[in-house]
């Protein structure tokens, strides 16, 4: 596992990383940390995919976390990104743009320790595909590629990431089955799945998806849909609160 950390304290990012390594050793696992005190130095670096992981200061001296998490996201939109900072000011900003996890400094080897669990459950669920015929081709999309499935009739409309809407002849029963109870996924009406990773919001009796996506969803669950979106969203940080 490759992993970034960007901030301007260079304790800090030796804190993190001591703890880092340590939970490597304990879990018999390789990781490789790179460590950026200057934004600038990691922004000219970076690569879609080069780093599982990217920790990321928001208060830096002469540059603003969230503000670099953007350009990350314009290369990157799945990178797993998780904000470090003093205070919860930015939390909000943090989660628009679909943060990992917020970490409040300083770090704790028990806080890391769970969310490096969490990162790796989610590292491994990445890899997991989604495999249906599509005008006699034979394609497969990632689950964190599946934006959204819906049922019509005998066929599944299944809309990537991309936008892109792929027609299969296959009973919604069978890809539940498939997605294996994947808590990305939320049922938001009968024969339509959400990958909650890219909701933008519930309202007007629509769930809007990646921002330009409208699906209908059960009005009558709406409350009940609302609240599992928000404990999906926020369940990861709440660590914190127990802390």
């Amino acid at each position: 596992m490759n992993i970034a950390i960007v901030d301007d304290d260079a304790r800090d990012i030796e804190q993190l990383s001591t703890i880092l390594k340590s939970y490597a050793a304990y879990h018999h696992s390789e990781i490789e940390i790179e460590q950026f005190q200057d934004p600038a130095d990691f922004l000219e670096s970076y690569a879609a995919f080069r780093y599982s992981t990217i920790f990321l200061d928001i208060y830096m001296k002469h540059e603003n976390g969230v503000e670099i998490a953007r350009q990350i996201r314009e290369k990157d939109p799945d990178a797993l990104i998780v904000f470090q900072t003093t205070s919860t000011d930015h939390m909000p900003s943090a989660f628009s743009l679909h943060a990992f996890d917020y970490v409040i400094k300083p770090a704790e080897q028990d806080r890391i320790y769970r969310l490096m669990d969490d990162i790796t459950r989610q590292v491994t669920q990445a890899g997991k595909s989604f495999e249906f015929m599509d005008k006699k081709l034979e394609c497969r999309l990632l689950f964190s590629e599946i934006i959204g499935i819906r049922s019509n009739g005998h066929y599944l409309h299944i809309t990537d990431k991309d936008m892109t809407e792929h027609v299969s002849r296959m009973t919604f029963a069978d890809a539940e089955e498939q997605l294996g109870g994947d808590t990305r996924f939320l049922l938001i009406n009968r024969g339509t799945l959400v990958n909650m990773d890219y909701v933008t919001e519930f309202g007007n009796g629509v769930c809007i998806v990646n921002d330009n996506m409208y699906l209908p969803y059960n009005v009558k669950k709406r409350k009940e849909l609302e609240q599992t979106y928000r404990n999906y969203m926020f369940s990861k940080i709440r660590n914190n609160t127990r802390e």
